[in-house]
């Protein structure tokens, strides 16, 4: 029992062909989508500029590593994200080296236990602070869309961007 399938076939074909139904073709030619090229309105990974340098902040310094290592052309989201690395970055290996440092004082008899509460006491007093400033002002900096560089970090960002 043969049949024939070639009106089928064409069907198919025919409407195989059109990959961009009719309703979505007519919002995507109503959306424009920026030239990666310019300032205003690039979009990186579907999001904004200005959105994807805050994030690079919010989520110190891992997103950061992800969004330098994806993003090619965007100079603004890179900068931002190798200055998230470098200050950031720096936060930690700083804190996890207070830590250790610590740790190993708390083995020196007598006044071990007191030069390592001081030391985290001064680190918590200073470096969080610092550190939380740090975060929402450069937060705020890329969410307005500003390449805010930081003295040292922005120099050292620069570089790798």
């Amino acid at each position: 029992m043969a049949t024939d399938n070639t009106d089928i076939d064409e069907q198919l074909t025919t409407s195989g062909s059109d990959p961009v139904p009719a309703e979505t073709e007519s919002a995507s030619a109503d959306s424009t989508v920026a030239d990666p090229d310019t300032e205003e309105g690039t979009v990186v990974g579907g999001l904004s500029e200005n959105i994807a340098g805050a994030l690079v902040y919010l989520f110190a310094p891992f997103i950061a590593v992800l969004f330098y290592l994806l993003e090619d052309r965007n100079e603004f989201v890179r900068f931002h994200a190798a200055q998230s690395i470098v200050v950031f970055g720096g936060f930690f290996a700083v804190g996890m080296g207070v830590f250790m440092m610590g740790f190993v004082l708390e083995f020196l008899p007598f006044v071990g236990w007191m030069l390592s509460l001081a030391i985290s006491m001064l680190t918590f007093l200073v470096l969080a602070p610092l550190g939380f400033i740090l975060w929402v002002l450069l937060t705020y900096k890329a969410l307005t869309g500003e390449r805010y560089a930081l003295p040292v970090a922005g120099e050292v960002a620069e570089r790798y961007v």
